[in-house]
């Protein structure tokens, strides 16, 4: 909706008007109580050329928005036959104050003051002002080119407002990027750390399976040839739950080794075993000639006294 301006504050010889008188007309007009209509130099009958749909005020002016105005009046009106506008206002209407009576376009009559602070009285039966508005052609460029100033200092403004919107995102996606490199590193970096502290866990839990292994074969529950594959039984076991407290099969399987019967008898297998020993080395060096016998002699007396087996001592003898 455009609005055009018809009329301003003042002094005028029919009156003052003030910005507060100019408000006041603006919100007295009531289109469905008393409509104005557009008139050429103020004929009281005849057609109606339009009519005023909506009346505000803007500071110090009062500006109006038309409606129904036909084609050929605005071919007129831009072909500059009505280049000048004109008001009519009642004194006070029914009570109700100064009200917009009607908005009439000038043609070859000159009005008598001229510019918006101009006014032409008009003396009428109805009791009417007429003012008219001389904006001339220049001063209406000058505002057209005011608009199209004003237009591309708005448009300057919006590109400039939208190159910094994409510098501020370039540089935020910039940030960005770098965050993310440092995500990587860090992510990397506790990668291998966890891959350390689980080999360090690796190794404290073979550690302890075999100090359990060992403890079971000093013991006579497990025998030598069988450490290896208990030590892999173990370490599946553990596979299932990961690294912390021994898991009830871990603990379960402990417990049968331990209550297995004693494999070995120490005492009567060492007893057996030197003795055999002994018979085997007797018989070695029994048709040997003096100096093996000598060697025999040391290295049995080495034995006994280290408790050691005969080819131990023979080995420290250098034999």
């Amino acid at each position: 909706m455009k609005f055009f301006e018809v009329f301003k504050a003042g002094k005028y010889p029919q009156g003052n008007f003030t910005k507060k008188e100019i408000a006041q007309i603006a919100k007295n007009y009531d289109p469905t109580f008393c409509e104005a209509p557009i008139t050429i130099d103020h004929q009281q009958s005849g057609p109606a050329y339009g009519w005023v749909e909506t009346v505000k005020a803007e500071g110090d002016k009062l500006k109006v928005a038309f409606k129904d105005v036909p084609e050929t009046f605005e071919k007129d009106v831009n072909d500059g036959k009505y280049k000048k506008v004109s008001v009519e206002l009642y004194r006070n209407l029914e009570g109700k104050g100064a009200y917009l009576k009607a908005v009439s376009f000038l043609g070859a009559a000159i009005p008598q003051v001229k510019g918006l602070e101009a006014i032409k009285f008009m003396e009428s039966e109805s009791d009417t002002y007429e003012f008219s508005d001389d904006s001339d052609e220049e001063i209406q460029d000058l505002k057209n080119q005011i608009a199209t100033l004003e237009e591309q200092i708005a448009n300057f403004k919006e590109n400039n407002k939208k190159l910094e919107t994409i510098k501020s995102l370039k540089e935020k996606i910039s940030s960005l990027t770098d965050e993310v490199a440092t995500f990587k590193e860090k992510a990397q970096g506790k990668e291998e750390i966890e891959k350390e502290l689980n080999d360090i866990k690796i190794a404290i839990k073979k550690r302890e399976f075999d100090d359990f292994i060992d403890k079971q074969i000093e013991t006579g529950k497990l025998i030598p040839a069988n450490k290896n594959i208990i030590l892999s039984v173990l370490q599946e076991l553990d596979n299932v739950k990961k690294f912390g407290e021994d898991s009830a099969v871990i603990t379960d399987f402990k417990s049968f080794i331990e209550s297995l019967p004693n494999q070995i008898t120490f005492g009567e297998t060492a007893t057996k075993q030197k003795q055999t020993e002994k018979k085997e080395d007797v018989e070695k060096f029994a048709n040997a000639d003096e100096e093996s016998l000598e060697v025999f002699k040391e290295a049995k007396a080495l034995a006994e006294k280290e408790n050691i087996s005969f080819k131990d001592a023979l080995l420290k003898l250098n034999v």
